[in-house]
């Protein structure tokens, strides 16, 4: 007990931290979710884009958007937030319910499984899925263990899933494989066919009950062709390693690899000693292969393969060697704990995350300008801020694009997003077909062409610079404001007051990318000033004499 316990502060003191899922899809999910429970309808089209507002689309979230906008409402979102904490854990907990006692490796492995939760932390609806995928395993072990009648609870669970995240495809992939290792069990222990007989009813009734969501058929089939009109990638649907040959770097990347390597040993082990059941086979490696498929999954190497690579394991005696591991672990666990808790393990790292639960909307203040000045339209924005210019000034401002890849034409983002940012001359072309009047972009966008279009129109004299800060800029164009705009080759800190040295550090890349070297180097000096220790300020913005900024 004490051991899970442990463990469960170590996850707590990660999930207990600044939630940036306004900077991703929160803001858009808000707003559905208010208007499917004003509407008692769920939008069958992409609503808020005037490029493509009929584009249909299927929505497998729209109960969680409802549900968050409920909360919204009644306890306010910072209540949420500690729901979201509280969901995590009891995901987790009902995994660690799994794992028999006195499994002495399970502190050492957990340790490293438990490392890929820090993925996608923020709230979103795949929370519902980690502590869905986390009970129907705790069901499905007792029912196997003990015939638990809890088992008939699946079929309402999938259809709570069906309806809150795509990813609801994996309880009934789980149930598939309970079914398979009993049918196995049956050929052996004939007794097992009764198990067999109640599972199969509840695996029927579980895969009739996904019909019932709001695009039926298509809701059901929506796993497996959602990212068949993708025309725009996104970094959460990639796999580490196509990430880390462009010289992505994620910390999270070493534990997949870690638990990826524990996961294989087990199965030698298992195999070895003559005990690899079917069922924990294919469940530490679908875990596994939904880790490598993508980045958004690592959490599942925790709720799926964890369990099963233990039993695979066995339960061995206390030895020295894991008595060895123990008393390295622990410490290792306090310690990192500490260093979250603390804000140190953030400020190393260069991160705006602080530990205390608070949203973190970075288009706040940018958006507050845009609304206070009545900026006209149409806007032109870019995939990482659709969404926050969604919530914040729908039904008045309408997108250009947000961020969802699969509710725009594929050859939208071939023809015409990617390459107007690439190339000048096709920007105009796009300009002179919606007449662009405001440009609200996220400065911190990190695509080539996003990195070529923002160096390109801080310098077009059609556009004239109206707002910038540590994460947005606005442009208006230059025929329909009267004031002067902001110079960036001038801009200086003075005029900041950041909480945070990352942002003058954000600021200061962003200048300096955009051919600003000296105003940079005011932010860089800065941020150095705030935070000396700065490993990242001091990579890129060195500065080893008062006088001379290295670049």
């Amino acid at each position: 007990m004490r051991v899970k316990i442990l463990l469960l502060f170590f996850v707590f003191s990660f999930l207990f931290k600044t939630d940036h899922s306004f900077d991703q899809d929160l803001g858009r999910h808000l707003k559905l979710g208010e208007i499917i429970w004003q509407t008692k309808n769920v939008p069958p089209t992409n609503l808020f884009s005037y490029t493509y507002p009929d584009f249909p689309f299927i929505n497998s979230h729209w109960l969680f958007e409802v549900l968050v906008y409920l909360g919204q409402q009644t306890i306010g979102l910072q209540a949420v937030l500690v729901l979201k904490i509280l969901t995590i854990l009891l995901a987790v907990w009902l995994v660690l319910e799994t794992i028999p006692k006195k499994q002495y490796l399970l502190l050492p492995v957990a340790f490293i499984f438990l490392h890929t939760l820090r993925e996608r932390p923020e709230l979103r609806p795949e929370i519902f899925s980690f502590l869905f995928t986390a009970l129907t395993i705790y069901l499905l072990d007792k029912f196997e263990k003990t015939r638990t009648k809890l088992v008939s609870l699946l079929p309402v669970i999938q259809l709570l899933w069906v309806n809150i995240h795509i990813y609801f495809i994996i309880g009934i992939i789980l149930q598939a494989i309970f079914l398979l290792h009993l049918s196995y069990q049956y050929l052996r222990l004939h007794p097992k066919g009764v198990k067999l007989k109640l599972l199969g009813i509840i695996f029927t009734l579980s895969v009739a009950v996904s019909l019932i969501n709001p695009s039926g058929l298509k809701g059901v089939l929506n796993p497996f062709l959602y990212s068949t009109n993708y025309g725009y990638t996104i970094v959460e649907n990639q796999t580490m390693f196509l990430l880390e040959s462009i010289n992505f770097r994620n910390p999270n990347f070493l534990f997949v690899k870690l638990a990826s390597a524990a996961i294989l040993l087990s199965i030698a082990v298992a195999l070895f000693k003559k005990r690899l059941l079917i069922k924990n086979l294919l469940l530490a490696v679908f875990g596994l292969t939904l880790a490598l498929a993508n980045v958004r999954s690592f959490p599942y190497l925790v709720f799926i393969s964890l369990p099963a690579i233990l039993e695979n394991f066995g339960t061995p005696k206390l030895t020295l060697l894991h008595k060895f591991f123990i008393v390295i672990t622990v410490p290792l666990l306090c310690l990192e704990s500490f260093f979250y808790l603390n804000g140190d393990y953030y400020q190393y790292t260069s991160s705006d995350n602080r530990p205390r639960l608070e949203f973190k909307e970075s288009g706040k203040n940018a958006l507050d300008f845009v609304l206070k000045n009545d900026l006209p339209q149409p806007v032109f924005n870019n995939f990482d801020i659709g969404s926050y210019i969604t919530y914040r000034g729908w039904p008045k401002y309408r997108v250009f694009i947000d961020g969802r890849p699969g509710e725009y034409p594929k050859e939208f983002f071939q023809s015409v997003y990617i390459p107007m940012q690439s190339d000048p001359q096709k920007f105009k072309e796009v300009e002179q077909k919606f007449g662009f009047k405001t440009i609200i972009f996220s400065h911190t966008d990190q695509t080539p062409w996003g990195k070529a279009f923002l160096a390109s129109i801080v310098k077009d004299p059609d556009w004239k610079i109206v707002y910038v800060d540590d994460f947005m800029i606005i442009l208006v164009k230059n025929n329909v404001v009267a004031s002067q705009g902001l110079a960036l080759q001038t801009l200086s800190p003075v005029t900041y007051s950041f909480d945070s040295y990352v942002s003058y550090l954000r600021l200061s890349l962003f200048l300096a990318q955009t051919g600003n070297p000296q105003s940079a180097q005011k932010f860089a000096e800065k941020a150095l000033s705030l935070f000396p220790k700065s490993p990242l300020g001091n990579a890129l913005f060195g500065i080893s004499t008062p006088n001379k900024f290295f670049w």
